[in-house]
C-alpha cells in the first residue's frame, strides 16, 4: 500500500488534468443515473392503476430525455477517454524519462551489479505496467466512487428495505476478496522475478549469439530459453485463473443478490406495497450501478496486487543514490596540464577485501605510463579510480594538486578520455558515432580525426560514406576499424589525460600497427595512462609501473627494468620467448630475470 500511496503523489503533479478528468467523471457520472428512474416513471405510468385514472403518460419526453442523455453521454465519454489516455501517455513519459535520467546519475558500480536486461525492463514494462492504473482502474475507481454513492442515496429514498436486502450480499463480497487476494499479490510476484529473469538471460545470450554459434550450442540455448518460458507460462496460467475465480465469484454473488432482490421485490410488488415501476429501478440500479461498479473496485484491488511489484522496483531504481557524488563545494576543474599523483591510495570494493594497497604514484604532465601486471592486480582500478568511477577508501588522488573529490565529475570527465578494448559503437551512422566525443564539432574535424585515426580510408571507401550506418554493435566494422573509430572519438573529445585500456588486445600485426601508429598520434602532448599485456606497444614508455596483488611492484623505464631483472624482465623475456629464441644476439644483450 505505501508503494501505491507514492504512486499517488507522483501522480498528482498531473493535477490540472486530474481537474478536467475529476469534473468529466462527475459529469459522466450524473448523466448515467437517470435512466433506471425514467423505466420506473414509465412503467408506473403504464400500470392497469395509471390507466384507469388516466394518468398521463409522457413518452414523448421520456424519448426525448433518453436521447439527450445518450448524446451527453457520448460527448463527455469521448473527452474523459481522451484526457485519461493523455494522462496515462504523459505519465508513462515522464516516468520513462526519470527513470533513465537517474540510471544517469547512478555510479558504474550499480550497472556493474545489474543485468541490463532488468533495467530495460524497468524503464519498459514496469512503466507500462501502470497504465493499467491510470487509465483503467485508477479513473474508473472514481467515477464508480461517485457513483455508488449517489446510487445509495436514490435507493435508500427509493425503498430503504429493498435496499437492505440489495446490499445483504456485501459481506460476501468482501470475504471473497480476502479469500484470494494474497494468492494473487505473491503469484504476481512470480511472474515479475520470471519475467525479469528472462529479460536479463535474453539480452546476455543475445550479445553473446557469436559465442553461441562458434559452439554450435543453439539447440541448447533453446532448450533453456523453453523451459524459462514454460515456468513462466504456468505463473501466468495461475495468476489469471486466481483473478478470474476472484472476478468470477464477485459476478455469482452480484446474481445472487440480483435473484435475492427479484425474489423479495417481487413478493413486495403483489401485496402492493411497493410499485413494479420501483423494483424495475431497483432491478436496473443494482446490476449497473450497484453491483458492477463493486466488481470493479474488486478488480482495482487486483490490479494493484499485479503492479506491486512494478512500483516497488520502479521506486527502488529512483531510491538507489550514486556512490559517488559532487560535493556542494565542488569546483569545475579548470583546463589542466595532466599531472598525477596517487598518495597512499587504499581501495576496496568489499568491505575487508582491499584491492589497491597504498599505491603511490607520481606522474608528470605529458609523461605516458604503462601499467603491466597479471589479471586481477590491480591495473583496471587504479585508471577507474582516475576517472572517479568509485573514491578511494583512504588517501587521495590529485590532479594538478585538486583532490578529485573536490572536483565536479562533469568537468573532471570531460578532460579524461578513454578507449577500452571492448568498444560501444552505437547503431547509427559512422559519422554520429564519432561526433559522439564532441557534439558540436564541425564535419572538417570529424574527418581530421578519422584522418588522425587511420579510419578516414576505410569510411571513404564505404559506398555511403561517413553516413554509412552501423549494425548493432558496429557488426559492419571489424575488431581493429572499432578500435580506430574509439581512437578518433577521443581526438575529438581532445582530452588532456588519456587511458588506454588493453586497447590493441587480440588484434593481428598489420591492424595493430595502424592502431599504435593511431595511439601514438593522439597520446602527443597528454599524460596518458596504458593497461597493455603485449609489451611491445609499451617499451616507449616514459615508466612501467608493474602490479602484483594490488601493490606496484617495480616501476621505472623499459631498459630500467630490463636491467633489474625483476618481474617485468620475466614476463618480457617469457612474451618474447620464442622469437628471441632465432636471434641468439638479441637474446644475449638482455639481462636474466633476478632469482
Amino acid at each position: 500500500m505505501h508503494n501505491f500511496i507514492r504512486f499517488l503523489r507522483e501522480v498528482r503533479s498531473y493535477w490540472r488534468l486530474l481537474l478536467i478528468i475529476g469534473c468529466l467523471t462527475l459529469v459522466t457520472s450524473a448523466i448515467s443515473l437517470p435512466p433506471p428512474y425514467l423505466i420506473k416513471i414509465l412503467t408506473d405510468s403504464l400500470s392497469p392503476k395509471a390507466v384507469r385514472l388516466n394518468l398521463p403518460v409522457h413518452l414523448l419526453q421520456i424519448f426525448l430525455a433518453f436521447v439527450l442523455l445518450a448524446i451527453a453521454g457520448a460527448f463527455t465519454g469521448y473527452w474523459l477517454t481522451y484526457s485519461i489516455t493523455l494522462l496515462g501517455q504523459r505519465f508513462k513519459m515522464d516516468m520513462r524519462r526519470k527513470l533513465y535520467a537517474h540510471m544517469q546519475t547512478l555510479s558504474l558500480g550499480f550497472f556493474e551489479k545489474s543485468k541490463t536486461g532488468k533495467l530495460m525492463s524497468n524503464i519498459t514494462n514496469d512503466v507500462a505496467t501502470l497504465d493499467q492504473l491510470i487509465s483503467g482502474s485508477f479513473v474508473n475507481v472514481l467515477q464508480d466512487s461517485v457513483t455508488l454513492a449517489a446510487v445509495l442515496v436514490i435507493l435508500f429514498r427509493l425503498d430503504w428495505k429493498l435496499a437492505l436486502v440489495a446490499l445483504a450480499v456485501y459481506p460476501i463480497y468482501v470475504a471473497n476478496y480476502l479469500v484470494f487476494i494474497g494468492r494473487i499479490k505473491q503469484t504476481s510476484a512470480d511472474v515479475r522475478e520470471q519475467r525479469e529473469q528472462i529479460y536479463g538471460d535474453l539480452q546476455e545470450k543475445l550479445s553473446g549469439v557469436q559465442v553461441v554459434k562458434s559452439y554450435a550450442r543453439e539447440r541448447y540455448e533453446v532448450l533453456q530459453f523453453t523451459g524459462e518460458t514454460r515456468s513462466l507460462l504456468g505463473l501466468n496460467v495461475r495468476a489469471t485463473m486466481l483473478s478470474t475465480a476472484l472476478w468470477t465469484l464477485a459476478e455469482f454473488i452480484g446474481a445472487l443478490g440480483t435473484a435475492l432482490l427479484l425474489w423479495y421485490g417481487g413478493k413486495q410488488v403483489m401485496t402492493g406495497r411497493v410499485s413494479a415501476g420501483t423494483l424495475m429501478a431497483f432491478y436496473g440500479y443494482i446490476g449497473g450501478y450497484l453491483y458492477a461498479p463493486t466488481l470493479r473496485m474488486i478488480q482495482l484491488n487486483d490490479v494493484i496486487a499485479r503492479t506491486n511489484a512494478a512500483l516497488w522496483r520502479i521506486f527502488l531504481t529512483l531510491d538507489t543514490k550514486p556512490t559517488v557524488t559532487d560535493k556542494a563545494e565542488a569546483i569545475t576543474l579548470p583546463t589542466i596540464r595532466g599531472a598525477v599523483r596517487y598518495n597512499n591510495v587504499w581501495f576496496e570494493y568489499q568491505q575487508g577485501q582491499p584491492v589497491l594497497k597504498g599505491i603511490n604514484l607520481e606522474v608528470e604532465a605529458g609523461q605516458m605510463i604503462a601499467l603491466v601486471g597479471q589479471s586481477g592486480s590491480g591495473k583496471t582500478t587504479t585508471v577507474n579510480l582516475l576517472q572517479r568511477h568509485y573514491d578511494v577508501t583512504e588517501g587521495s588522488i590529485t590532479i594538478d594538486g585538486h583532490d578529485l573529490r573536490d572536483i565536479q565529475l562533469s568537468s573532471l570527465r570531460g578532460q579524461v578520455g578513454v578507449v577500452i578494448q571492448e568498444t560501444m559503437l552505437f547503431n547509427t551512422t559512422i559519422l554520429e558515432n564519432l561526433r559522439y566525443g564532441r557534439l558540436n564539432a564541425t564535419d572538417d574535424e570529424v574527418k581530421e580525426a578519422a584522418r588522425i585515426a587511420n579510419i578516414a580510408h576505410v569510411i571513404e571507401g564505404m559506398p555511403r560514406g561517413y553516413e554509412t550506418r552501423l549494425g548493432e554493435d558496429g557488426v559492419k566494422l571489424s575488431g581493429g576499424e572499432k578500435q580506430r573509430i574509439a581512437i578518433a572519438r577521443a581526438v575529438l573529445a581532445d582530452p588532456r589525460i588519456l587511458i588506454l585500456d588493453e586497447a590493441t588486445s587480440a588484434l593481428d600485426s598489420e591492424t595493430e600497427a595502424l592502431i599504435q601508429e593511431a595511439l601514438d598520434r593522439l597520446m602527443q602532448g597528454r599524460t596518458s595512462f596504458v593497461i597493455a599485456h603485449r609489451l611491445s606497444t609499451i617499451v616507449k614508455a616514459d615508466r612501467i609501473v608493474v602490479m602484483e596483488s594490488g601493490n606496484i611492484r617495480e616501476s621505472g623505464s623499459h631498459a630500467e627494468l630490463l636491467a633489474a631483472g625483476g618481474v617485468y624482465a620475466g614476463l618480457y623475456l617469457q612474451q618474447f620467448k620464442v622469437a628471441l629464441e632465432g636471434h641468439d644476439d638479441a637474446a644475449s644483450e638482455l639481462p636474466a630475470p633476478a632469482v
